[in-house]
Protein backbone atom coordinates (compact mmCIF):
# COMPACT_ATOMS: atom_id res chain seq x y z
CA UNK A 1 0.00 0.00 0.00
CA UNK A 2 1.11 3.38 -0.65
CA UNK A 3 -0.51 4.74 2.91
CA UNK A 4 -1.39 3.59 5.80
CA UNK A 5 -4.98 3.22 5.50
CA UNK A 6 -7.38 1.13 3.63
CA UNK A 7 -7.22 1.75 -0.66
CA UNK A 8 -10.55 1.67 -2.94
CA UNK A 9 -11.27 -1.68 -4.03
CA UNK A 10 -10.97 -1.25 -7.76
CA UNK A 11 -7.07 -0.50 -6.49
CA UNK A 12 -6.18 -2.60 -3.91
CA UNK A 13 -6.44 -6.04 -4.90
CA UNK A 14 -3.77 -4.71 -8.24
CA UNK A 15 -1.72 -5.54 -5.29
CA UNK A 16 -2.96 -8.78 -3.23
CA UNK A 17 -1.70 -11.92 -3.16
CA UNK A 18 -3.17 -14.17 -5.38
CA UNK A 19 -3.95 -17.90 -4.76
CA UNK A 20 -3.64 -20.44 -8.25
CA UNK A 21 -5.84 -22.42 -9.18
CA UNK A 22 -3.92 -23.80 -12.04
CA UNK A 23 0.00 -24.05 -11.40
CA UNK A 24 1.03 -22.89 -15.19
CA UNK A 25 2.84 -19.50 -14.66
CA UNK A 26 3.76 -16.96 -17.70
CA UNK A 27 1.27 -18.79 -19.72
CA UNK A 28 1.59 -16.16 -22.63
CA UNK A 29 5.56 -15.89 -22.00
CA UNK A 30 5.09 -11.95 -20.93
CA UNK A 31 7.17 -12.47 -18.41
CA UNK A 32 10.18 -14.13 -19.07
CA UNK A 33 10.43 -12.89 -22.77
CA UNK A 34 9.85 -9.40 -21.55
CA UNK A 35 9.36 -7.89 -17.89
CA UNK A 36 12.63 -9.99 -16.75
CA UNK A 37 14.11 -9.01 -19.90
CA UNK A 38 13.41 -5.18 -19.64
CA UNK A 39 13.88 -5.57 -16.01
CA UNK A 40 17.56 -6.74 -16.44
CA UNK A 41 18.66 -3.63 -18.72
CA UNK A 42 17.30 -1.17 -15.98
CA UNK A 43 18.75 -2.98 -12.47
CA UNK A 44 21.77 -5.05 -14.11
CA UNK A 45 22.82 -7.36 -11.52
CA UNK A 46 20.03 -7.05 -8.81
CA UNK A 47 17.50 -9.79 -9.86
CA UNK A 48 14.12 -11.18 -8.12
CA UNK A 49 16.52 -13.30 -6.26
CA UNK A 50 18.97 -11.02 -5.01
CA UNK A 51 17.54 -8.87 -2.47
CA UNK A 52 20.70 -8.64 0.57
CA UNK A 53 23.26 -6.94 -0.37
CA UNK A 54 25.41 -8.34 2.23
CA UNK A 55 25.87 -11.67 0.05
CA UNK A 56 27.40 -10.11 -2.00
CA UNK A 57 30.66 -9.44 -0.07
CA UNK A 58 29.81 -12.49 1.83
CA UNK A 59 30.04 -15.21 -1.32
CA UNK A 60 33.45 -13.54 -2.48
CA UNK A 61 34.80 -13.86 1.42
CA UNK A 62 33.60 -17.90 1.54
CA UNK A 63 35.92 -18.24 -1.50
CA UNK A 64 38.17 -16.54 -0.09
CA UNK A 65 38.72 -17.94 3.17
CA UNK A 66 38.42 -21.25 1.67
CA UNK A 67 41.03 -20.26 -0.72
CA UNK A 68 43.49 -18.97 1.89
CA UNK A 69 42.64 -21.70 5.28
CA UNK A 70 41.11 -25.06 3.65
CA UNK A 71 42.24 -25.76 0.00
CA UNK A 72 45.39 -27.39 0.71
CA UNK A 73 44.55 -29.77 3.61
CA UNK A 74 43.87 -32.96 3.40
CA UNK A 75 40.48 -32.45 4.76
CA UNK A 76 39.56 -29.76 2.57
CA UNK A 77 35.63 -29.84 0.88
CA UNK A 78 35.12 -29.25 -2.62
CA UNK A 79 35.03 -25.09 -3.06
CA UNK A 80 30.86 -25.69 -3.95
CA UNK A 81 30.63 -27.90 -0.87
CA UNK A 82 32.37 -25.61 1.26
CA UNK A 83 30.83 -22.29 0.40
CA UNK A 84 27.47 -24.04 1.51
CA UNK A 85 28.98 -24.83 5.15
CA UNK A 86 30.16 -21.31 5.28
CA UNK A 87 26.14 -20.48 4.25
CA UNK A 88 25.09 -22.41 6.97
CA UNK A 89 27.10 -20.93 9.72
CA UNK A 90 25.87 -18.01 8.47
CA UNK A 91 22.49 -18.68 8.59
CA UNK A 92 22.34 -20.20 11.64
CA UNK A 93 24.44 -18.06 13.35
CA UNK A 94 21.72 -14.91 12.19
CA UNK A 95 19.08 -16.58 13.52
CA UNK A 96 20.57 -17.57 16.78
CA UNK A 97 21.67 -14.07 17.16
CA UNK A 98 17.89 -12.75 16.57
CA UNK A 99 16.73 -15.05 19.29
CA UNK A 100 15.44 -17.57 16.66
CA UNK A 101 13.98 -15.14 14.02
CA UNK A 102 14.89 -14.77 10.27
CA UNK A 103 16.40 -11.26 9.45
CA UNK A 104 14.34 -8.39 8.81
CA UNK A 105 14.06 -7.29 5.17
CA UNK A 106 14.37 -11.17 3.83
CA UNK A 107 15.80 -13.90 5.34
CA UNK A 108 18.86 -15.58 5.06
CA UNK A 109 18.69 -18.84 2.55
CA UNK A 110 17.91 -22.02 5.08
CA UNK A 111 16.45 -19.54 7.73
CA UNK A 112 13.18 -22.00 8.38
CA UNK A 113 15.52 -25.30 8.51
CA UNK A 114 17.66 -23.52 11.17
CA UNK A 115 14.78 -22.18 13.07
CA UNK A 116 13.50 -25.77 13.69
CA UNK A 117 16.64 -27.19 14.50
CA UNK A 118 17.66 -24.06 17.09
CA UNK A 119 14.52 -24.81 18.86
CA UNK A 120 15.45 -27.95 19.58
CA UNK A 121 19.42 -27.57 20.19
CA UNK A 122 21.43 -24.77 21.67
CA UNK A 123 24.79 -26.63 22.53
CA UNK A 124 26.80 -27.00 19.27
CA UNK A 125 26.11 -27.59 15.70
CA UNK A 126 28.36 -29.90 13.47
CA UNK A 127 27.54 -28.03 10.37
CA UNK A 128 28.11 -30.80 8.11
CA UNK A 129 25.32 -32.30 9.31
CA UNK A 130 22.31 -29.46 9.95
CA UNK A 131 19.68 -28.88 7.95
CA UNK A 132 19.80 -26.80 5.07
CA UNK A 133 18.27 -25.30 2.07
CA UNK A 134 18.20 -27.45 -1.13
CA UNK A 135 19.33 -24.64 -3.15
CA UNK A 136 21.97 -22.62 -1.45
CA UNK A 137 22.46 -19.08 -2.01
CA UNK A 138 25.43 -19.07 -4.50
CA UNK A 139 22.82 -20.76 -7.07
CA UNK A 140 21.06 -17.31 -7.02
CA UNK A 141 24.05 -14.63 -6.77
CA UNK A 142 26.24 -16.23 -9.18
CA UNK A 143 25.38 -14.86 -12.29
CA UNK A 144 25.03 -11.45 -10.53
CA UNK A 145 28.84 -11.69 -8.84
CA UNK A 146 29.92 -12.68 -12.06
CA UNK A 147 28.59 -9.82 -13.86
CA UNK A 148 29.62 -7.20 -11.36
CA UNK A 149 33.16 -8.20 -12.58
CA UNK A 150 34.27 -10.10 -9.07
CA UNK A 151 36.22 -12.72 -10.87
CA UNK A 152 39.04 -13.10 -13.10
CA UNK A 153 38.54 -13.42 -16.77
CA UNK A 154 34.74 -14.43 -16.30
CA UNK A 155 32.16 -13.65 -19.12
CA UNK A 156 29.28 -12.51 -18.58
CA UNK A 157 26.29 -14.00 -17.73
CA UNK A 158 22.37 -14.09 -19.06
CA UNK A 159 20.74 -12.87 -16.17
CA UNK A 160 17.16 -13.83 -17.32
CA UNK A 161 18.07 -17.23 -15.73
CA UNK A 162 17.86 -16.37 -12.43
CA UNK A 163 19.26 -19.04 -10.48
CA UNK A 164 22.13 -21.02 -11.68
CA UNK A 165 21.82 -24.90 -11.89
CA UNK A 166 23.70 -26.82 -9.81
CA UNK A 167 25.70 -28.52 -13.11
CA UNK A 168 27.13 -24.96 -13.51
CA UNK A 169 28.94 -24.44 -10.48
CA UNK A 170 31.77 -26.56 -11.21
CA UNK A 171 34.43 -23.53 -10.65
CA UNK A 172 37.25 -25.07 -7.97
CA UNK A 173 39.77 -22.64 -9.66
CA UNK A 174 37.94 -19.43 -9.82
CA UNK A 175 40.17 -16.75 -9.16
CA UNK A 176 38.77 -13.24 -7.36
CA UNK A 177 39.33 -9.97 -9.36
CA UNK A 178 41.04 -7.27 -7.31
CA UNK A 179 37.60 -5.56 -6.58
CA UNK A 180 36.35 -9.21 -5.72
CA UNK A 181 39.63 -9.46 -3.16
CA UNK A 182 38.88 -6.42 -1.74
CA UNK A 183 35.13 -7.04 -0.89
CA UNK A 184 36.23 -10.11 0.42
CA UNK A 185 39.07 -8.66 2.62
CA UNK A 186 36.25 -6.21 4.04
CA UNK A 187 33.95 -8.30 5.41
CA UNK A 188 37.56 -10.60 6.54
CA UNK A 189 38.10 -7.77 8.71
CA UNK A 190 35.18 -7.93 10.54
CA UNK A 191 34.50 -11.64 11.31
CA UNK A 192 38.44 -13.12 10.72
CA UNK A 193 39.19 -13.62 14.64
CA UNK A 194 35.54 -15.13 15.29
CA UNK A 195 36.00 -18.36 17.26
CA UNK A 196 32.98 -19.63 14.56
CA UNK A 197 35.08 -18.76 11.74
CA UNK A 198 37.84 -20.68 12.69
CA UNK A 199 36.46 -23.78 13.35
CA UNK A 200 34.54 -23.55 10.27
CA UNK A 201 37.94 -24.80 9.15
CA UNK A 202 38.47 -27.59 11.04
CA UNK A 203 38.14 -31.32 10.12
CA UNK A 204 34.87 -31.55 12.39
CA UNK A 205 33.17 -28.05 11.52
CA UNK A 206 31.86 -27.85 14.53
CA UNK A 207 30.30 -24.59 16.46
CA UNK A 208 28.75 -23.79 19.08
CA UNK A 209 25.74 -22.09 19.17
CA UNK A 210 26.62 -18.96 21.22
CA UNK A 211 29.63 -18.60 18.67
CA UNK A 212 27.63 -18.87 15.66
CA UNK A 213 25.24 -16.28 17.18
CA UNK A 214 28.34 -13.57 17.33
CA UNK A 215 29.04 -14.46 13.92
CA UNK A 216 25.38 -13.59 12.95
CA UNK A 217 26.03 -10.60 15.04
CA UNK A 218 28.92 -9.50 13.43
CA UNK A 219 28.52 -10.52 9.78
CA UNK A 220 24.59 -10.60 9.83
CA UNK A 221 22.58 -9.24 6.70
CA UNK A 222 21.38 -6.53 8.63
CA UNK A 223 24.34 -5.36 10.12
CA UNK A 224 25.33 -4.32 6.89
CA UNK A 225 23.59 -1.12 7.79
CA UNK A 226 25.40 -0.18 10.86
CA UNK A 227 28.17 2.77 10.36
CA UNK A 228 31.20 0.11 11.52
CA UNK A 229 30.81 -2.22 8.95
CA UNK A 230 33.67 -1.44 6.37
CA UNK A 231 32.20 -3.55 3.76
CA UNK A 232 29.43 -0.88 3.24
CA UNK A 233 31.21 1.51 1.54
CA UNK A 234 32.74 -0.62 -0.76
CA UNK A 235 29.39 -2.19 -1.84
CA UNK A 236 27.50 1.33 -2.54
CA UNK A 237 30.82 1.93 -5.01
CA UNK A 238 30.10 -1.04 -6.67
CA UNK A 239 26.28 -0.84 -6.99
CA UNK A 240 26.68 2.79 -7.90
CA UNK A 241 29.24 2.23 -10.95
CA UNK A 242 32.05 4.07 -9.09
CA UNK A 243 34.30 0.43 -8.67
CA UNK A 244 34.27 -2.86 -11.07
CA UNK A 245 32.60 -2.09 -14.51
CA UNK A 246 31.13 1.05 -14.83
CA UNK A 247 29.82 0.65 -18.06
CA UNK A 248 26.00 1.37 -20.02
CA UNK A 249 24.44 -1.54 -18.40
CA UNK A 250 25.90 -0.73 -14.61
CA UNK A 251 25.61 2.88 -15.23
CA UNK A 252 21.51 2.49 -15.83
CA UNK A 253 21.70 0.76 -12.84
CA UNK A 254 23.45 4.04 -11.00
CA UNK A 255 20.45 5.71 -12.63
CA UNK A 256 18.03 3.52 -11.74
CA UNK A 257 18.90 3.69 -8.31
CA UNK A 258 19.03 7.21 -8.07
CA UNK A 259 15.62 7.38 -9.16
CA UNK A 260 14.41 5.12 -6.32
CA UNK A 261 16.00 6.96 -3.96
CA UNK A 262 14.96 10.37 -5.90
CA UNK A 263 11.25 9.45 -5.65
CA UNK A 264 11.43 8.21 -2.24
CA UNK A 265 12.47 11.17 -1.57
CA UNK A 266 9.06 13.23 -2.94
CA UNK A 267 7.18 10.50 -1.85
CA UNK A 268 8.06 10.49 1.85
CA UNK A 269 7.93 13.94 2.23
CA UNK A 270 3.94 13.42 1.57
CA UNK A 271 3.53 10.77 3.34
CA UNK A 272 3.24 7.81 0.23
CA UNK A 273 5.63 5.00 0.75
CA UNK A 274 7.76 3.62 -2.47
CA UNK A 275 6.98 0.86 -3.68
CA UNK A 276 6.12 -1.37 -6.93
CA UNK A 277 2.30 0.67 -7.04
CA UNK A 278 3.45 4.22 -6.53
CA UNK A 279 6.78 4.01 -8.65
CA UNK A 280 4.88 2.91 -11.40
CA UNK A 281 2.11 5.49 -11.54
CA UNK A 282 5.05 7.65 -10.71
CA UNK A 283 6.89 6.99 -14.14
CA UNK A 284 4.36 6.23 -16.06
CA UNK A 285 1.67 8.98 -15.20
CA UNK A 286 4.62 11.08 -13.18
CA UNK A 287 1.04 11.41 -11.18
CA UNK A 288 -0.02 9.74 -7.76
CA UNK A 289 -3.70 9.25 -7.36
CA UNK A 290 -5.65 7.11 -3.96
CA UNK A 291 -8.21 8.08 -1.98
CA UNK A 292 -9.21 11.29 -3.11
CA UNK A 293 -5.60 12.52 -2.99
CA UNK A 294 -3.15 13.32 -5.56
CA UNK A 295 0.82 13.78 -5.58
CA UNK A 296 2.48 15.22 -9.11
CA UNK A 297 6.37 13.81 -8.94
CA UNK A 298 8.94 15.71 -10.84
CA UNK A 299 12.04 13.86 -12.31
CA UNK A 300 15.12 15.43 -12.05
CA UNK A 301 17.06 15.96 -15.58
CA UNK A 302 19.55 13.45 -14.93
CA UNK A 303 17.19 10.87 -14.67
CA UNK A 304 14.38 11.72 -17.56
CA UNK A 305 16.29 9.13 -19.74
CA UNK A 306 15.71 6.25 -17.32
CA UNK A 307 12.35 7.36 -15.86
CA UNK A 308 11.22 7.28 -19.63
CA UNK A 309 12.50 3.74 -20.21
CA UNK A 310 11.15 2.45 -16.53
CA UNK A 311 8.35 3.87 -18.98
CA UNK A 312 8.57 1.90 -21.42
CA UNK A 313 8.40 -1.32 -19.07
CA UNK A 314 4.97 -0.66 -17.43
CA UNK A 315 3.92 -0.17 -21.07
CA UNK A 316 4.51 -3.80 -21.51
CA UNK A 317 3.31 -4.65 -17.80
CA UNK A 318 -0.78 -3.04 -18.79
CA UNK A 319 -0.42 -5.27 -21.98
CA UNK A 320 0.99 -8.13 -20.07
CA UNK A 321 -2.35 -7.28 -17.90
CA UNK A 322 -4.73 -6.85 -20.66
CA UNK A 323 -3.62 -10.29 -22.71
CA UNK A 324 -3.00 -12.17 -19.87
CA UNK A 325 -6.89 -10.89 -18.70
CA UNK A 326 -8.18 -11.89 -22.17
CA UNK A 327 -6.43 -15.59 -21.30
CA UNK A 328 -8.11 -15.90 -17.67
CA UNK A 329 -11.34 -14.66 -18.92
CA UNK A 330 -11.19 -17.22 -22.00
CA UNK A 331 -9.96 -20.23 -19.97
CA UNK A 332 -12.77 -19.68 -17.45
CA UNK A 333 -15.38 -19.29 -20.27
CA UNK A 334 -14.58 -22.27 -21.95
CA UNK A 335 -14.13 -24.20 -18.79
CA UNK A 336 -18.05 -23.48 -18.34
CA UNK A 337 -18.86 -24.44 -21.41
CA UNK A 338 -17.69 -27.81 -20.57
CA UNK A 339 -16.83 -30.28 -23.96
CA UNK A 340 -18.75 -28.53 -26.44
CA UNK A 341 -16.42 -25.62 -25.83
CA UNK A 342 -16.58 -22.14 -28.02
CA UNK A 343 -15.43 -20.68 -31.38
CA UNK A 344 -13.38 -17.16 -30.61
CA UNK A 345 -16.33 -15.52 -33.03
CA UNK A 346 -18.74 -16.56 -30.58
CA UNK A 347 -16.80 -15.46 -27.45
CA UNK A 348 -16.25 -12.28 -29.06
CA UNK A 349 -19.64 -11.80 -30.19
CA UNK A 350 -20.59 -11.57 -26.61
CA UNK A 351 -19.18 -8.02 -26.35
CA UNK A 352 -22.53 -7.29 -27.91
CA UNK A 353 -24.51 -7.62 -24.56
CA UNK A 354 -26.26 -4.59 -23.42
CA UNK A 355 -24.61 -6.44 -19.98
CA UNK A 356 -20.72 -5.42 -21.34
CA UNK A 357 -22.02 -1.25 -21.99
CA UNK A 358 -23.60 -1.57 -18.55
CA UNK A 359 -20.73 -2.54 -16.38
CA UNK A 360 -18.45 -0.85 -18.39
CA UNK A 361 -19.74 2.31 -18.22
CA UNK A 362 -20.92 1.77 -14.34
CA UNK A 363 -16.82 1.51 -14.13
CA UNK A 364 -15.38 4.23 -15.72
CA UNK A 365 -18.31 6.61 -14.93
CA UNK A 366 -19.21 7.22 -18.02
CA UNK A 367 -21.50 6.38 -21.07
CA UNK A 368 -21.10 3.87 -23.33
CA UNK A 369 -23.18 3.00 -26.40
CA UNK A 370 -25.39 0.00 -26.02
CA UNK A 371 -23.94 -1.92 -28.45
CA UNK A 372 -20.12 -1.86 -27.27
CA UNK A 373 -19.07 -4.32 -29.28
CA UNK A 374 -20.50 -2.77 -32.55
CA UNK A 375 -18.27 0.34 -31.54
CA UNK A 376 -14.74 0.74 -32.14
CA UNK A 377 -11.85 2.13 -29.71
CA UNK A 378 -11.68 5.26 -30.91
CA UNK A 379 -15.70 6.24 -30.43
CA UNK A 380 -15.26 4.71 -27.16
CA UNK A 381 -12.40 7.41 -25.77
CA UNK A 382 -14.98 9.82 -26.50
CA UNK A 383 -16.41 8.70 -23.09
CA UNK A 384 -13.03 9.38 -21.31
CA UNK A 385 -12.92 12.73 -22.94
CA UNK A 386 -10.98 11.72 -25.88
CA UNK A 387 -12.03 13.67 -29.61
CA UNK A 388 -12.59 10.32 -32.39
CA UNK A 389 -10.03 10.76 -34.81
CA UNK A 390 -7.08 7.68 -36.21
CA UNK A 391 -4.41 6.79 -33.92
CA UNK A 392 -1.59 9.50 -34.54
CA UNK A 393 0.73 11.17 -32.57
CA UNK A 394 -1.13 13.85 -31.71
CA UNK A 395 -4.16 11.68 -30.39
CA UNK A 396 -1.71 9.72 -28.26
CA UNK A 397 -0.70 13.09 -26.54
CA UNK A 398 -4.33 13.72 -26.33
CA UNK A 399 -4.66 10.45 -24.18
CA UNK A 400 -1.74 11.50 -22.23
CA UNK A 401 -3.04 15.15 -21.02
CA UNK A 402 -6.42 13.70 -20.71
CA UNK A 403 -6.57 9.99 -18.71
CA UNK A 404 -4.12 10.70 -15.91
CA UNK A 405 -3.92 8.56 -12.91
CA UNK A 406 -7.07 10.07 -11.29
CA UNK A 407 -10.09 8.87 -14.08
CA UNK A 408 -11.78 6.26 -13.57
CA UNK A 409 -10.55 3.76 -16.55
CA UNK A 410 -7.48 4.58 -16.59
CA UNK A 411 -4.53 1.65 -16.73
CA UNK A 412 -4.12 1.49 -12.96
CA UNK A 413 -7.80 1.39 -12.89
CA UNK A 414 -8.70 -1.21 -14.82
CA UNK A 415 -5.66 -3.39 -14.04
CA UNK A 416 -7.31 -3.87 -10.49
CA UNK A 417 -10.72 -4.30 -11.82
CA UNK A 418 -9.20 -7.27 -14.05
CA UNK A 419 -6.75 -8.69 -11.20
CA UNK A 420 -9.93 -9.16 -9.03
CA UNK A 421 -11.75 -10.93 -11.29
CA UNK A 422 -15.15 -9.94 -10.79
CA UNK A 423 -15.99 -9.65 -13.91
CA UNK A 424 -14.58 -12.98 -15.34
CA UNK A 425 -17.63 -14.75 -16.13
CA UNK A 426 -19.45 -11.89 -17.13
CA UNK A 427 -19.01 -10.40 -21.18
CA UNK A 428 -17.79 -7.74 -19.41
CA UNK A 429 -14.46 -9.48 -18.48
CA UNK A 430 -13.69 -9.54 -22.29
CA UNK A 431 -14.34 -6.10 -23.07
CA UNK A 432 -12.47 -4.47 -19.89
CA UNK A 433 -9.29 -6.44 -21.55
CA UNK A 434 -9.51 -4.77 -24.28
CA UNK A 435 -10.40 -1.20 -23.48
CA UNK A 436 -6.90 -1.78 -21.52
CA UNK A 437 -5.17 -3.43 -24.68
CA UNK A 438 -6.63 -0.49 -26.43
CA UNK A 439 -5.58 2.33 -24.08
CA UNK A 440 -2.13 1.20 -23.24
CA UNK A 441 -1.19 0.59 -27.03
CA UNK A 442 -2.98 4.25 -27.90
CA UNK A 443 -0.96 5.89 -25.41
CA UNK A 444 2.10 4.19 -26.38
CA UNK A 445 1.60 4.90 -30.13
CA UNK A 446 3.66 8.44 -29.76
CA UNK A 447 6.59 6.70 -28.42
CA UNK A 448 6.83 4.17 -31.00
CA UNK A 449 9.06 5.87 -33.48
CA UNK A 450 11.04 7.53 -31.08
CA UNK A 451 14.57 6.48 -29.62
CA UNK A 452 12.54 4.36 -26.46
CA UNK A 453 10.23 2.78 -28.96
CA UNK A 454 13.10 1.63 -30.56
CA UNK A 455 15.00 0.75 -27.26
CA UNK A 456 11.74 -1.29 -26.63
CA UNK A 457 12.15 -3.19 -30.31
CA UNK A 458 16.32 -3.66 -29.73
CA UNK A 459 17.79 -7.03 -30.14
CA UNK A 460 18.48 -6.70 -26.42
CA UNK A 461 14.28 -7.34 -25.68
CA UNK A 462 13.55 -8.90 -28.51
CA UNK A 463 14.71 -11.95 -29.29
CA UNK A 464 12.08 -13.35 -31.46
CA UNK A 465 9.51 -10.90 -33.29
CA UNK A 466 6.40 -13.85 -33.34
CA UNK A 467 7.10 -15.05 -29.86
CA UNK A 468 8.13 -11.91 -27.90
CA UNK A 469 4.80 -10.33 -27.09
CA UNK A 470 5.84 -6.66 -26.03
CA UNK A 471 4.09 -3.08 -27.39
CA UNK A 472 6.49 -2.78 -29.50
CA UNK A 473 6.01 -5.90 -31.67
CA UNK A 474 1.97 -6.61 -30.96
CA UNK A 475 2.22 -2.82 -32.78
CA UNK A 476 4.02 -3.44 -35.59
CA UNK A 477 2.06 -6.92 -36.22
CA UNK A 478 -1.33 -4.79 -36.10
CA UNK A 479 -0.17 -2.40 -37.98
CA UNK A 480 0.51 -5.21 -40.48
CA UNK A 481 -2.55 -7.22 -40.37
CA UNK A 482 -5.48 -4.68 -38.81
CA UNK A 483 -4.06 -1.55 -39.65
CA UNK A 484 -6.81 0.69 -38.76
CA UNK A 485 -7.86 -1.28 -35.86
CA UNK A 486 -8.19 1.91 -34.24
CA UNK A 487 -11.62 2.04 -35.62
CA UNK A 488 -12.36 -1.43 -36.00
CA UNK A 489 -15.27 -2.81 -33.89
CA UNK A 490 -14.59 -4.18 -30.28
CA UNK A 491 -15.95 -7.01 -31.81
CA UNK A 492 -13.23 -7.78 -34.79
CA UNK A 493 -10.06 -6.45 -32.50
CA UNK A 494 -11.28 -8.87 -29.58
CA UNK A 495 -11.25 -11.94 -32.38
CA UNK A 496 -8.12 -11.46 -33.92
CA UNK A 497 -6.22 -10.62 -30.39
CA UNK A 498 -7.29 -13.50 -28.95
CA UNK A 499 -6.22 -15.97 -31.92
CA UNK A 500 -2.96 -14.13 -32.04
CA UNK A 501 -1.58 -13.34 -29.42
CA UNK A 502 -3.59 -15.36 -26.49
CA UNK A 503 -4.58 -18.68 -28.28
CA UNK A 504 -1.66 -18.78 -30.74
CA UNK A 505 0.93 -17.67 -27.94
CA UNK A 506 -0.20 -19.88 -25.30
CA UNK A 507 -0.14 -22.93 -27.07
CA UNK A 508 3.88 -21.75 -28.32
CA UNK A 509 4.53 -21.06 -25.10
CA UNK A 510 3.01 -24.69 -23.78
CA UNK A 511 5.22 -26.98 -26.30
CA UNK A 512 8.25 -24.58 -25.61
CA UNK A 513 8.36 -25.61 -22.03
CA UNK A 514 7.53 -29.54 -22.75
CA UNK A 515 7.81 -30.83 -26.32
CA UNK A 516 4.47 -32.92 -25.51
CA UNK A 517 2.32 -29.10 -24.55
CA UNK A 518 1.19 -30.63 -21.55
CA UNK A 519 1.64 -27.10 -19.50
CA UNK A 520 -1.41 -26.10 -22.19
CA UNK A 521 -4.68 -24.94 -20.61
CA UNK A 522 -6.30 -25.04 -24.24
CA UNK A 523 -7.65 -27.46 -26.61
CA UNK A 524 -8.22 -27.04 -30.05
CA UNK A 525 -10.46 -29.18 -32.73
CA UNK A 526 -10.87 -26.73 -35.88
CA UNK A 527 -12.45 -23.71 -34.81
CA UNK A 528 -13.72 -25.21 -31.03
CA UNK A 529 -11.57 -24.76 -28.07
CA UNK A 530 -11.90 -26.73 -24.91
CA UNK A 531 -10.61 -26.08 -21.64
CA UNK A 532 -11.24 -27.10 -18.27
CA UNK A 533 -8.83 -25.06 -16.52
CA UNK A 534 -8.93 -21.64 -14.58
CA UNK A 535 -5.88 -18.84 -14.30
CA UNK A 536 -6.14 -16.01 -11.91
CA UNK A 537 -2.61 -15.28 -10.92
CA UNK A 538 -2.66 -12.12 -13.22
CA UNK A 539 0.02 -9.54 -13.53
CA UNK A 540 3.59 -9.36 -13.81
CA UNK A 541 4.90 -7.05 -11.15
CA UNK A 542 8.50 -5.66 -10.61
CA UNK A 543 10.52 -7.98 -8.69
CA UNK A 544 13.50 -6.40 -8.93
CA UNK A 545 11.77 -3.24 -7.95
CA UNK A 546 11.77 -4.92 -4.02
CA UNK A 547 15.06 -6.15 -4.55
CA UNK A 548 16.61 -2.46 -4.85
CA UNK A 549 14.64 -1.08 -2.30
CA UNK A 550 15.75 -3.39 -0.12
CA UNK A 551 19.74 -3.30 -1.01
CA UNK A 552 19.10 0.51 -0.46
CA UNK A 553 18.10 -0.09 2.65
CA UNK A 554 20.79 -2.75 3.25
CA UNK A 555 23.43 -0.18 2.59
CA UNK A 556 21.28 2.49 4.54
CA UNK A 557 20.55 5.17 1.73
CA UNK A 558 16.89 3.96 2.44
CA UNK A 559 15.14 3.40 6.20
CA UNK A 560 11.79 3.25 7.51
CA UNK A 561 9.99 5.21 9.77
CA UNK A 562 7.99 4.28 13.14
CA UNK A 563 4.86 5.00 10.66
CA UNK A 564 6.59 2.30 8.01
CA UNK A 565 6.94 4.76 5.65
CA UNK A 566 10.75 4.42 3.67
CA UNK A 567 12.54 7.48 3.43
CA UNK A 568 16.03 8.77 2.34
CA UNK A 569 18.48 9.10 4.95
CA UNK A 570 21.43 11.84 5.11
CA UNK A 571 23.77 9.30 3.32
CA UNK A 572 21.34 8.57 0.94
CA UNK A 573 20.75 12.12 0.31
CA UNK A 574 24.47 12.82 -0.11
CA UNK A 575 24.60 10.32 -2.61
CA UNK A 576 21.60 12.09 -4.51
CA UNK A 577 23.73 15.14 -4.41
CA UNK A 578 27.09 13.97 -5.17
CA UNK A 579 26.21 11.35 -8.08
CA UNK A 580 23.23 13.75 -9.96
CA UNK A 581 25.73 16.33 -9.49
CA UNK A 582 28.26 14.07 -11.20
CA UNK A 583 25.82 13.29 -13.92
CA UNK A 584 25.52 17.34 -14.27
CA UNK A 585 29.38 17.92 -14.80
CA UNK A 586 29.82 15.30 -17.12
Amino acid sequence: MAKKKPRPKTQLLRWSDYVPASDVTDPLGLGLRGSTRLASLLLYCITSITPRARYFSFLPWCIQNYQQHERDTKYALGLNEAIKLREKALTYGCVAHHDGQPCVGGALVGSTAAQKWLVRNNGEAQLKRVPFAKIPALNAYLNSLMNLGFFVEQESRDESEEEVAESELAFENIELSDLGAAIAGSYDSVVRKLGAVGRITEPERTCSVKSLAEFGKRGGLCELAEPSAPDRSLLRDVFFARKGITDKSHFRRNRSLLLILELCRQLSAEGWNTNDFTFGSAVYYGQLYEEGESLQVSIPAPLLDVATRWRMFYFHHYLGVALEGMFSWLVTQLSDRGVTGASLTELSHELHSPLVSKEIGELIHGHVPKNFGGTTPAAFFLALGIPESDLTVEASLKIDEKITAEIAGAEVWLEGIIREGTYRQSPAGLGNACVLFALTLARYRRWKDTEYGNWLASDAVVKDPYLDLLPSTVSLALSRTRKDWWRRPWTELAQYVLSRFVVQQHQSMAFEKTAAGDRCLLERDGERITSDSTFDKIGLGNPRLGSAIQILTDLALLAENDDGIKHVTNDGLDVLKVELKREVEA
